[in-house]
């Protein structure tokens, strides 16, 4: 940390927090939950990837982390779009689907540690997805609704390898 860091003393201790564009609100706000469950649902992603040996599915995680960081934006009320992010996750969906059999019956995690980090970075995405439609945040909704495809491939594609 810089020598000249001080923290805020100010808002943020009375229990308030900005917005984009300057709106303070106070840190229980919806915007603000969901935020905050972005961010871990990141630090997620991050451990996940650390146990993956296929550099092109960590890619694919920080590309989601990214999109992650975009969509907590536009929940903070940024005027950004998540097309791009929404699509490159709807390919790598189509990608790993054809590499992956479909499971015959409902799914225990547990096989091994990454199969069961991605269903339970699976389970955080459908809850931020929840609050993302209760805020009525579309693109953000669409986005996690995407990533949570995606983890579940993820899942089944690491299911029973130690």
């Amino acid at each position: 940390m810089p020598k000249d860091f001080k923290p805020d003393m100010g808002a943020g201790d009375l229990g308030l927090t900005d917005l984009f564009g300057g709106r303070r609100v106070p840190k229980t706000h919806s915007r603000i939950k969901l935020n905050a469950l972005l961010d871990d649902l990141s630090a997620l992603l991050g451990l996940l990837k650390t146990g993956l040996k296929h550099p092109g599915l960590r890619s694919e995680l920080s590309a989601a982390q990214a999109g992650l960081i975009k969509a907590s934006g536009i929940i903070a009320g940024t005027k950004a779009d998540l097309k791009k992010e929404t699509a490159l996750l709807a390919g790598a969906i189509n990608a790993l689907s054809a590499t992956v059999k479909p499971p015959k019956k409902f799914v225990l995690p547990g096989s091994c540690e990454i199969e069961a980090l991605a269903h339970l970075a699976r389970a955080r995405t459908r809850i931020c997805e929840i609050l993302a439609w209760e805020l009525k945040a579309k693109a953000p909704a669409v986005y996690l609704n995407r990533l949570s495809d995606y983890l579940f491939l993820v899942a089944l594609k690491h299911a029973g390898k130690k």
